[in-house]
């Protein structure tokens, strides 16, 4: 009887496949290790990366039915893609709002990123979108001296320089009630409150620009700042926009920490999900969101063009839902 010749150990099919299996394993990790980002400030990094996860499912589907590979890894695969696929579907954006009909504010909301050197390029842009408000993050003395101009078409405006990265500015061509910067928590960055009234209702804008979340510290006065705002906002009498910068993707402890007792939802006919940082890179993505409690609406949800900053700008238009 012919002895049954047997595949060595290491041979080069076994180590690629069982190389290609262990990439898939570790990099699918990220999908299951950001559900449990409440616990630690490290596990909650690997919730930002929902789309880049979705790509490596659809990879690692095909490639593990193709080349038959084992019933746990197949499975692994299928799981993590059902639960990258659902936290897309979730963020996506519902066109009924897009609908609405009435008079539309438009917001503009821009973290500037205080290195960018291209203040004339910022400018012009934000005079093209024609927006009624203009909320801009990182200022500091350089570009607060720059965005001064933008007070001849929008008089109604504050600027809070600052030369850590949470320097804010604001701009309004439509009469305020009020207009103040707050801090919503004892350790955490600026906010701007403002108050005014359009298409014959009140509403509030809050503009929020949390630390990100690198580090312990860090982390923890992101989360506490986040959940003071739900908090704050939970209290108006008013319907509120709230936009800015918030280093939090829709997935992550921060953003449900934002969310919890609140009204605030990400109405929109456009996907909150769309990358707003590092755009154009692998690893582009969406911390930059705008929220409204209802009866406000955003009927549309721009993002726009490269303007020399490492975010993108938000375009919003925002109406009432009767």
């Amino acid at each position: 009887m012919d002895s049954i010749q047997k595949r060595p150990f290491l041979s080069r099919s076994v180590r690629v496949s069982g190389f290609v299996d262990i990439l898939l394993v570790l990099a699918l990790g990220g999908t299951w290790l950001g559900l449990l980002g409440r616990y630690h400030w490290v596990l909650d990094l690997f919730s930002h990366f929902r789309w880049q996860y979705l790509l490596i499912c659809v990879v690692g589907v095909a490639w593990s039915l193709a080349l038959k590979r084992p019933r746990w890894i197949q499975a692994l695969c299928l799981a993590s893609l059902l639960v990258n696929g659902a936290a897309l579907y979730l963020a996506r954006g519902d066109p009924a709002y897009a609908a609405i009909a009435g008079e539309r504010l438009r917001v503009v909301s821009l973290n500037v990123h205080a290195d960018n050197p291209d203040t004339a390029r910022v400018l012009d842009y934000v005079r093209s979108t024609d927006a009624d408000v203009f909320f801009l993050m990182e200022v500091d003395a350089e570009w607060a001296a720059a965005l001064a101009e933008l007070s001849t078409t929008h008089p109604h405006h504050l600027l809070w320089p600052q030369e850590d990265n949470f320097g804010l500015a604001f701009f309004s061509r439509v009469p305020l009630q009020s207009l103040e910067v707050i801090h919503t928590s004892e350790r955490g960055s600026p906010s701007i409150r403002a108050r005014l009234t359009h298409a014959g209702r009140e509403l509030a804008i809050l503009g929020v620009h949390p630390p990100p979340p690198m580090g312990r510290q860090l982390s923890q006065i992101r989360d506490t700042q986040l959940a003071d705002t739900a908090a704050l906002v939970a209290s108006l009498d008013i319907p509120v926009l709230l936009v800015g910068d918030l280093n939090a993707t829709p997935w992550s402890h921060g953003m449900r920490l934002l969310r919890d007792g609140t009204t605030l939802d990400d109405r929109s006919p456009d996907p909150s999900s769309s990358p707003t940082w590092n755009a154009g890179i692998v690893f582009a993505i969406p911390i930059d969101h705008a929220l409204v409690t209802p009866p406000l609406v955003v009927t549309q949800r721009q993002i726009g063009p490269d303007v020399g900053s490492d975010h993108r700008p938000q375009i919003l238009d925002v109406g009432w839902q009767e």
